[in-house]
């Protein structure tokens, strides 16, 4: 399946101006050490800023592998990346949760952390894990509770966000307790780690570092600056296009510069725009999946594995409003080929996280992801047999081997998880539920019934007090 956004002249012309930016106009930073490196791998400093002279860039965008995976704890859950799979990932960073039972908007906290994730788990085509912001505990080592948590309630790949180098030593002691050794947690990943620098091409001491830190210890990087249109990036879609693949390009070039080869993912979410009349960034369609469809293409040509927000939206709760601007903005880059499809399980722009709508993504990310499979066009699925016996004879297409085989395979024909298509009067005899009814009871049902495989006893102890460590350390930083 080929679609596109902009020709390959538009395209090469956004390729054309990113190469200048770093070119000429290149980052900031407040790192000695990242400013360092680069320097002393071949950039160049100008007006206080560090530029990317073309030979380096080209170096290091050749060592870039466009394949690799990463695997969860248990080993039976592994992501594909570069495959264009549009891998649902769920929301990171969501500071407030729609109370299941209220349904009022309150602070995100740690239990809503654990069931979340565990929630997750759960479901089949949510296929990445992502901390939510919990409130209710000590911020100073919220990373490394983060990941703790995460991976004792579920054994599929995640994604983590880090924001210095400060906290990164304990981050890595709880991931080398439940790996067991460098070489496991270095062959399996367990999750990709990102970081965030500021928009407009500033690499701060915390996110250069952090990078520096996940190349070092030789796990997968992503990159995952987040411009927003109008406020720290130009108001166009095409200009913040152009700067965020900049940003991007920073953290894959230095990666390669340490670590040829290194496996990296960059994460755009271009697309999110400064309201004007209210202030208010939305996350909302038509903008955020032309940014994102537009980012993955540009980055595609650079050959980068990526993934973007695409289950975002305007829509307070989960409804109807959140239904079509979540599909909106997953199917569009999707069809162009993406690798994550991010932001599953949020509303209000991906402040608020919503487990109903988390069970909605999971029934739009099968739809999303049995959509990009493609069809399959040969003889057998033409039928050119079937029907001139069918036209030809006394059957009909329901009594026919042909109809049972393709039914049975699951291949040609969707089967819903909560969508309901069954006659008025049977919806009707069932309590008339809305989608978002259903949805509710679904999420119940699992976290009422869904068991994670437990870490041992001895790692689940050694998590605890490597969490302990990280607070009474940084608690006075």
């Amino acid at each position: 399946m080929k679609f596109e956004l902009v020709s390959e002249a538009e395209l090469n012309k956004m390729r054309e101006a990113t190469l200048n930016i770093l070119n000429n106009i290149g980052i900031a930073t407040t790192s000695d050490k990242f400013r360092s490196f680069l320097l002393d791998n071949g950039c160049k400093e100008k007006n206080g800023r560090i530029v990317f002279p073309q030979p380096v860039i080209d170096k290091a965008l050749k060592t870039v592998p466009q394949e690799w995976t990463v695997t969860g704890r248990g080993g039976e859950h592994v992501v594909e990346m570069g495959k264009n799979k549009a891998n649902a990932q769920v929301c990171i960073g969501m500071p407030s949760m729609m109370d299941l039972d209220t349904g009022e908007r309150r602070d995100a906290t740690l239990k809503d952390l654990e069931d979340f994730t565990r929630l997750a788990d759960a479901l089949d085509h949510i296929n990445i894990a992502a901390p939510i912001f919990p409130k209710d505990v000590p911020q100073e080592s919220l990373v490394t509770l983060e990941t703790a948590t995460l991976l004792r309630n579920s054994t599929k790949p995640f994604r983590l966000c880090l924001e210095s180098h400060d906290e990164w030593p304990y981050v890595h002691e709880v991931l080398l307790a439940v790996a067991g050794s460098e070489k496991e947690l270095k062959e399996k990943g367990l999750g990709y780690y990102e970081v965030s620098p500021l928009s407009p091409l500033d690499y701060g001491k915390g996110p250069a570092e952090a990078l520096m830190d996940v190349v070092e210890a030789g796990l997968p990087l992503g990159m995952d600056p987040a411009p927003l249109m109008g406020a720290t990036s130009p108001i166009t879609i095409a200009g913040t296009v152009v700067q965020h693949m900049a940003e991007l390009l920073v953290g894959v070039i230095t990666s390669q510069l340490m670590d040829p080869g290194h496996h990296v993912i960059v994460s755009p979410r271009s697309g999110g725009l400064m309201e004007m009349q209210s202030g208010v960034a939305l996350w909302a369609i038509p903008e955020m999946g032309l940014g994102g469809g537009l980012n993955i293409q540009l980055a595609k040509s650079f050959g980068l594995p990526a993934g973007c927000g695409c289950y975002t939206g305007a829509s307070k709760v989960a409804d109807a409003q959140s239904g079509y601007e979540h599909l909106y903005n997953a199917l569009v880059p999707a069809l162009i080929g993406i690798d994550v499809c991010g932001s599953a399980g949020s509303v209000d722009n991906a402040l608020i996280g919503s487990y109903e709508m988390l069970v909605i993504d999971d029934e739009l990310s099968s739809i999303v992801q049995w959509t990009i499979k493609g069809l399959n066009i040969n003889d057998d699925t033409i039928a050119l047999d079937v029907i001139e016996k069918v036209v030809n004879g006394d059957g009909n297409f329901l009594g026919e081997k042909h109809t049972r085989k393709h039914m049975r395979s699951g291949q040609e024909i969707w089967r819903p998880i909560i969508c309901q298509r069954a006659p008025y009067e049977t919806w009707e005899t069932n309590g008339q539920m809305r989608l978002e009814e259903v949805a509710k009871n679904k999420a119940k049902e699992i976290l009422a019934t869904h068991q994670v495989e437990p870490l041992s006893k001895e790692v689940d102890a050694e998590l605890n007090k490597i969490i302990d460590k990280a607070q009474k350390a940084l608690e006075n930083k």
